[in-house]
């Protein structure tokens, strides 16, 4: 399980990387037709067509990142109250809501993309893209997220039913302060020891 949930995590990142580089481009795309279009007084059409499938697939494939990092948003303050035991039930709960909204968008999703494949239909544009191109990957961000989410569910009843409640808290829990501020300085590059690690 331990290695399923490593070569998820390592997707997930690959994936992560892969959509801020299109958010990056779909803001340099935009940036460079305004640009055009105010000094130039040259436009290129589909822009904001092209723009859009980018911000769309970029963000469906930085989701299952943001949960392998613990970093979906969540509003604690009876959380912080409870006993490891509350924490554990809660968080759980927060997956398997989490795991129903992301069934019905890949169901959703996907039929979308299947009915413009079975149709080769085309954006409504003067580009004419058929919408199934970039329906694709974004689709495949949707299913990337909701293996994680089914795995991450997995591996926390598993951990569970180990009594290991620590191990539920690492894999779906709310980070501590300390957890946020370790990986805030580790992406500085600057290396700090877990307290659970020292001896």
């Amino acid at each position: 399980m331990d290695r399923l949930w490593r070569g998820v995590s390592v997707a997930a990142l690959w994936a992560a990387w892969a959509g801020g580089a299109m958010i990056l481009l779909a803001a340099v795309v935009v940036t460079a037709e305004v640009v055009s279009r105010k000094l130039l007084s040259f436009t290129f059409s589909g822009s904001d067509e092209i723009a859009a499938y980018l911000f769309a697939v970029g963000t469906s494939w930085s989701m299952a990142h943001v949960l392998v990092t613990r970093g979906h948003v969540r509003i604690d303050v009876l959380y912080g109250a409870l006993g490891p035991r509350g924490k554990a039930a809660f968080d759980l709960l927060a997956l398997v809501g989490l795991a129903i909204l992301v069934v019905a968008i890949v169901d959703r999703a996907g039929a979308l993309f299947l009915d413009n494949l079975a149709g080769n239909n085309r954006s409504n544009t003067p580009l004419r893209i058929l919408l199934a191109w970039p329906q694709a990957p974004w689709v495949a961000g949707f299913v990337l997220f909701l293996a994680a989410t089914a795995l991450a569910f997995v591996r926390s009843l598993q951990a569970l039913a180990r009594g290991d409640l620590a191990g539920v808290s690492k894999t779906i829990g709310v980070p501590s302060q300390d957890e946020e501020i370790r990986g805030e300085l580790g992406s500085l590059g600057i290396a700090t020891p877990d307290p659970g690690e020292r001896r």
